[in-house]
């Protein structure tokens, strides 16, 4: 049993000299720095299309005025437009990292314009059960939807 055991453990110690050392501790290159993988690119434009359809859901239910809404629009399809054309020739580890953050920036911008507010649309006046009325001369203040 002794002679089995020091046999296996002289082949284990040959084969790990025998390994160059950067082979030992760096794994293999992934190319030139480009992350050509189309799930990556997907998966963040996905993210793009949840916050625009957020965006179009909060405007919607009047939670965003319509100056908001349109800003937030405005930079959901600006941050589209960079993924397409960064995505063209392949997506750089920075160009991954500076669109992922430019997305959480607008998920939290979103998140603060849905909390601030402020409801009113350009005329400056609410009308949450949408019968054209203000509800600020109505007797329920709009909040029955009958």
């Amino acid at each position: 049993m002794r002679e089995v055991l020091i046999g296996i453990a002289a082949v284990a110690s040959a084969l790990a000299v025998a390994t160059p050392a950067p082979a030992q501790y760096h794994p293999a290159p992934q190319g030139y720095g480009y992350n050509n993988n189309y799930g990556s690119v997907r998966s963040l434009q996905a993210r793009v299309d949840n916050l625009q359809r957020t965006i179009n859901r909060l405007d919607q239910r009047n939670i965003l005025s319509e100056r908001e809404a349109n800003s937030l629009r405005n930079q959901s399809r600006d941050l589209e437009r960079q993924i397409y054309r960064s995505a063209r020739n392949g997506l750089n580890p920075r160009e991954a990292q500076s669109l992922t953050y430019r997305i959480s920036r607008l998920e939290q911008r979103i998140g603060y314009e849905a909390r601030d507010g402020n409801r009113w649309g350009n005329n400056g006046w609410s009308d949450r059960d949408r019968d054209g009325r203000n509800d600020r001369y109505e007797d329920d203040r709009g909040y029955r939807h009958d």
